[in-house]
C-alpha cells in the first residue's frame, strides 16, 4: 500500500504539508489547474527554500481581504460544497469529517459553545484553510497515496484559544515519549486534517519502506528543524493489521470508520 507518513517537529499548517508534497513531485501547475477546475479565485505563494541542513519548500494560500467578522461551521460547509459540486464530489465526506472534528474541538476548548455556532476565527481558522484542504487532497491523489499515517508526538496543554483547540482535536496523536510539542505551534485546521485523515498514529518501523523524504517549511526565509514538517513517501506492508480492513482508500469515497 502506497503510504505517506507525517512527522511533526514543531510548527505545522496544512500549507506546510502541501509544500512538502510539491517537493515530493507534484507540479505547481497541477495545483493551479485544480484551483481553476474548482473555480476558486485564490492565489498562493510557493518557494523552494534550500538550506545547508534541510531543503524545504514553502507554500501558502494567500488570505483574501474584507472578510466577515464571523466564521462558523456552516461557512466552511458552503465553501466545501461549492468545491465538491464543481470539481471534487468524491472528497465531500472527507471534508465533512475534517470540519466536524475541527468544530467539535473548538467547541470543547472555547467554553463549550455549540459546534455549529462557535466562532472559528477565535482559533485562527480561515476560509483559505478549506482551499488548502482541497489542494492537499489533490496532491495526495496525484502521488497515488492510498493511506496517511502520522508519527505520534507528545503535546503540552494549550494556553491560548488556538492551542487549546489543537489539544482537544489531537486525540490519537498524543504520546508519552519525546519532547512535548506546543499545541500553539500546530494550526487547529492542520490538527483536524491529521486527526481526520490519518489511518493511524504509529511510528515508522520495518513495515514501512520509505522511498523519498521531503520537508514543508513554515517560514520562507528561515529553515530550521522546528519550522519544518517531514513527509515520508513509501510503502506500508502489514497483512495482519486491522488498518487494512478499516481504511483501504482514505482518499476515495470510502473514508473508513468515523
Amino acid at each position: 500500500m502506497k503510504a505517506l507518513f507525517v512527522k511533526c517537529h514543531g510548527k505545522l499548517t496544512t500549507d506546510m504539508l502541501i509544500g512538502g508534497l510539491i517537493d515530493m513531485g507534484v507540479p505547481v501547475e497541477y495545483v493551479k489547474m485544480k484551483l481553476q477546475e474548482a473555480e476558486l479565485d485564490f492565489q498562493f505563494i510557493e518557494k523552494n527554500r534550500p538550506s545547508d541542513k534541510i531543503p524545504a519548500r514553502y507554500f501558502h494560500v494567500v488570505d483574501k481581504a474584507n472578510k466577515p467578522l464571523l466564521l462558523r461551521q456552516g461557512d466552511l460547509f458552503r465553501i466545501w460544497r461549492h468545491i465538491c459540486d464543481t470539481a471534487a464530489s468524491e472528497w465531500e465526506q472527507i471534508g465533512w469529517k475534517v470540519f466536524s472534528i475541527l468544530t467539535a474541538g473548538a467547541s470543547d476548548a472555547l467554553d463549550e459553545i455549540p459546534a455549529n455556532i462557535v466562532g472559528l476565527r477565535r482559533c485562527n481558522v480561515r476560509e483559505e484553510d478549506v482551499v488548502s484542504l482541497y489542494c492537499f487532497l489533490a496532491c495526495l491523489d496525484y502521488l497515488g497515496v492510498e493511506s496517511l499515517f502520522t508519527v505520534p508526538f507528545s503535546l503540552n496543554p494549550g494556553e491560548d484559544e488556538a492551542g487549546k483547540t489543537t489539544y482537544k482535536i489531537l486525540i490519537r496523536a498524543k504520546s508519552s515519549s519525546g519532547v512535548p510539542l506546543s499545541p500553539g505551534d500546530i494550526d487547529p485546521f492542520a490538527a483536524a486534517v491529521l486527526e481526520g485523515l490519518s489511518a493511524e498514529f504509529i511510528d515508522m518501523d520495518g513495515r514501512f519502506i520509505s522511498e523519498k523524504t521531503t520537508y514543508g517549511a513554515y517560514n520562507p526565509d528561515e529553515i530550521t528543524g522546528d519550522n519544518t514538517v517531514a513527509l515520508h513517501l513509501g510503502y506500508f506492508n502489514d497483512k495482519n493489521s486491522t488498518i487494512f480492513s478499516r481504511q483501504l482508500k482514505v482518499f476515495g469515497v470510502n473514508v473508513g470508520e468515523s
